[in-house]
């Protein structure tokens, strides 16, 4: 499998990939504590990089690479964050998962 189909690339308004990359390192904290096991340790640390990926995308305009096996924390993330059990804006909520292919 090539390289490309393993990441898709996420261009989104700076406003967006600001509140992506919010509720990225919320979910983080919250589903994966840094105290867990190893396995949490590591989706914990693979959540931030991609909320910092997101970031540096936003400013650079070019995008964030991500990888294609994380849109299923992603769009957990997305729900938690602004849905009604999350401190998240709900507007964000389904233009941010039509952005997760």
């Amino acid at each position: 499998m090539a390289q490309q189909d393993k990441t898709f690339l996420l261009r989104c308004a700076p406003e967006f990939a600001h509140a992506l990359a919010t509720a990225l390192e919320v979910y983080a904290e919250a589903a994966y504590p840094p105290d867990g096991s190893e396995c949490a340790q590591v989706a914990h640390q693979t959540l931030m990089d991609s909320a910092r990926a997101v970031r540096a995308g936003a400013a650079s305009e070019g995008g964030a690479l991500l990888r294609r096996r994380q849109r299923s924390h992603f769009k957990a993330a997305i729900k938690w964050y602004f849905g009604d059990e999350g401190p998240g804006d709900s507007a964000y909520r389904d233009p941010l998962l039509r952005l997760i292919p």
